[in-house]
C-alpha cells in the first residue's frame, strides 16, 4: 500500500550526464507499484519496484537543474536528505523506548531473587534504562548540533564553499552514525527491560527494530565512520554522493 500523494523518481537517458527528476501523483495512469517489498520492516515505504507503461509527465513536473551546477549547493540537498532520515531513525529509537517504558511500567514482573516488589524498582532494570536514556540524548543533542549548522549552511545558497559543505556533511555523518547505533542498541536490547512475555506478537515491540534495522542498512554506516576518520586524520572530505 502506498500512501504518498507523490512519487519521487528519476530517469537515465543516454547521452545526459545528470539523469533528470521528475514529480508526479502516485495514481498518475500507467504508474503501477509491483507490491514486490517482502523483508522485514517498513511495510509502508513502498521500496519495492514500480513498471512505466507510456506515463505522462508534464513539463512543471520535472525539476530543472541548478543554476549553478558545479557549485557545493548544487548538491546540498542531498545532506539534508541525510539529515531527515537521522530523525527518523531518533523518532523510532524514542518510540522504542516508550513504548518499553509503558510496559515495564504496567507489565513487567521482578525477578524471583530480585528482593524488589516492582519491575521499576529492580537495579538492573534500571541500570538499562539509565543507559538508553543517555544514548538517546546524546544522538538527539548531536543532530540538533548539526541541524543548525545544515541550516546555516542552506542559507548561503550559491556562496556556499565546497569545504563547507564538506564539513557539513562530515557532521551530519556523525549525527547519522551515532543515531544507527543508539538506536539499534535500544531497539533491539528493550526485551532485557520488558521480559519474555513482551515478545507477544500482540505488543510489536519487535517492529522498532525490524524498521531501524532494515532503513539503516541502506547506508551502510561503516563508510560514514570511514569518512570521518579520514577527514579527522587526512583532511579530506567526503566524495560527493546522494549520501554524503
Amino acid at each position: 500500500m502506498i500512501e504518498a500523494d507523490y512519487r519521487v523518481f528519476s530517469a537515465v537517458q543516454e547521452g545526459i550526464e545528470l539523469p533528470p527528476i521528475f514529480v508526479i501523483p502516485s495514481d498518475r495512469e500507467g504508474l503501477v507499484y509491483n507490491d514486490d517489498w517482502d523483508n522485514i520492516g517498513q511495510r509502508r515505504t513502498a521500496s519495492g519496484s514500480f513498471t512505466f507503461s507510456n506515463v505522462y509527465v508534464a513539463a512543471d513536473e520535472v525539476l530543472g537543474p541548478p543554476p549553478d551546477p558545479d557549485g557545493a549547493f548544487a548538491t546540498f540537498l542531498g545532506i539534508v536528505a541525510q539529515l531527515t532520515k537521522t530523525y527518523v531513525y531518533l523518532g523510532i529509537a524514542e518510540g522504542a523506548l516508550e513504548a518499553a517504558k509503558h510496559y515495564t511500567t504496567t507489565q513487567t514482573r521482578p525477578w524471583i531473587t530480585s528482593g524488589v516488589d516492582s519491575a521499576t524498582k529492580d537495579p538492573y532494570i534500571l541500570h538499562h534504562y539509565g543507559e538508553f536514556w543517555i544514548e538517546l540524548q546524546a544522538a538527539i543533542s548531536l543532530a540538533d548540533q548539526t541541524a543548525e549548522k545544515v541550516t546555516v549552511a542552506w542559507e548561503k545558497k550559491e556562496s556556499l564553499t565546497h569545504q563547507e559543505r564538506g564539513e557539513v556533511a562530515v557532521s551530519v555523518s556523525a549525527a547519522k552514525a551515532l543515531a544507527t547505533k543508539a538506536g539499534l542498541n535500544i531497539a533491539n536490547r528493550i526485551f532485557e527491560v520488558t521480559g519474555t512475555r513482551s515478545t507477544a506478537t500482540r505488543y510489536g515491540l519487535d517492529r522498532y527494530w525490524r524498521d531501524l534495522r532494515t532503513f539503516t542498512l541502506h547506508d551502510p554506516v561503516d563508510y560514514k565512520l570511514r569518512d570521518i576518520g579520514n577527514w579527522l586524520l587526512n583532511h579530506e572530505l567526503p566524495t560527493i554522493t546522494q549520501y554524503s
